[in-house]
C-alpha cells in the first residue's frame, strides 16, 4: 500500500540518517579532502547495491556528490540516482565514467562483466590513473579475474551482505599485497559508511 511504502521509505532513510551521525567522526577527522576521502569515485552499474553505497557516502559526508560519478545502461536508474542526488555526474559511457577515478566500484551482474573489462580495457590508458584501485561489489569472482580482466593491478573485492542495503551491513573484504595501509583505510571508510567492514587482505 501507499501508506507501507512510505513508511519502509522513511524508516530506510532514518537509518541511513542514523549510519551517516556514526560515521560523522570519523569524516571529520581531518584526513578527509574536500572532494571526500577519494579525489573520484566512479560506480560502474547503479543498481541496489551501489545506490546503497552512493547515499550513506554522501550523508555521512565521506565523498562529495561532485566527486562521483556513475554510469548505468538503465536511463532509469540514472534518473532515479540523479533525482536524489542532483550534484552526481552521469557518465555516457564506461571510459567517460572511470576517467580521473581513484576508486572504481565495479557493481555490475557477473554475466556482464566481460563486456565491461572491454570498456575498461579500450579507455585511453593516460585516462586511467595508475593508482586506481578497482573495488568490486560483484559476487562469485576472485581478485585475479578482476586483474587480468580489467587490467587494474590494484584490486578489492567485498561481498557487501542484504542488510547493507538499510546501512546495517557486515561487508567481508580482501585486496591485493600492492594496495597500501592508507589506501586500506580509504576503502574501509567507504565500506563501513554502510554497516561494518572486515578487511581479510588475502588475495
Amino acid at each position: 500500500s501507499l501508506l507501507s511504502s512510505r513508511y519502509l521509505n522513511y524508516n530506510i532513510r532514518n537509518l541511513f540518517s542514523t549510519t551517516a551521525a556514526t560515521n560523522q567522526a570519523e569524516s571529520n577527522s581531518g584526513d578527509i579532502k574536500k572532494n571526500g576521502v577519494f579525489d573520484k569515485i566512479a560506480f560502474i552499474g547503479a543498481g541496489k547495491m551501489a545506490e546503497a553505497m552512493i547515499s550513506p557516502l554522501i550523508t555521512s559526508s565521506v565523498q562529495s556528490p561532485t566527486a562521483i560519478s556513475i554510469f548505468d545502461v538503465s536511463t532509469n536508474v540514472t534518473n532515479h540516482i540523479l533525482s536524489l542526488y542532483p550534484n552526481i555526474t552521469i557518465a555516457q559511457s564506461i571510459p567517460d565514467c572511470i576517467t580521473d577515478a581513484d576508486l572504481i566500484v565495479m557493481a555490475v551482474k557477473p554475466q556482464n562483466l566481460p563486456k565491461v573489462y572491454a570498456e575498461i580495457k579500450n579507455t585511453d590508458a593516460n585516462a586511467v590513473r595508475k593508482d586506481a584501485t578497482l573495488l568490486s561489489i560483484v559476487a562469485g569472482k576472485s581478485i585475479s579475474n578482476f586483474v587480468s580482466g580489467s587490467g587494474i593491478e590494484k584490486v578489492a573485492r567485498s561481498m557487501p551482505n542484504t542488510p547493507a542495503q538499510i546501512g546495517k551491513g557486515v561487508t567481508v573484504w580482501s585486496c591485493t599485497d600492492n594496495i597500501t595501509v592508507e589506501e586500506r583505510e580509504k576503502i574501509k571508510k567507504v565500506l563501513n559508511t554502510f554497516g561494518k567492514s572486515v578487511g581479510t587482505y588475502d588475495p
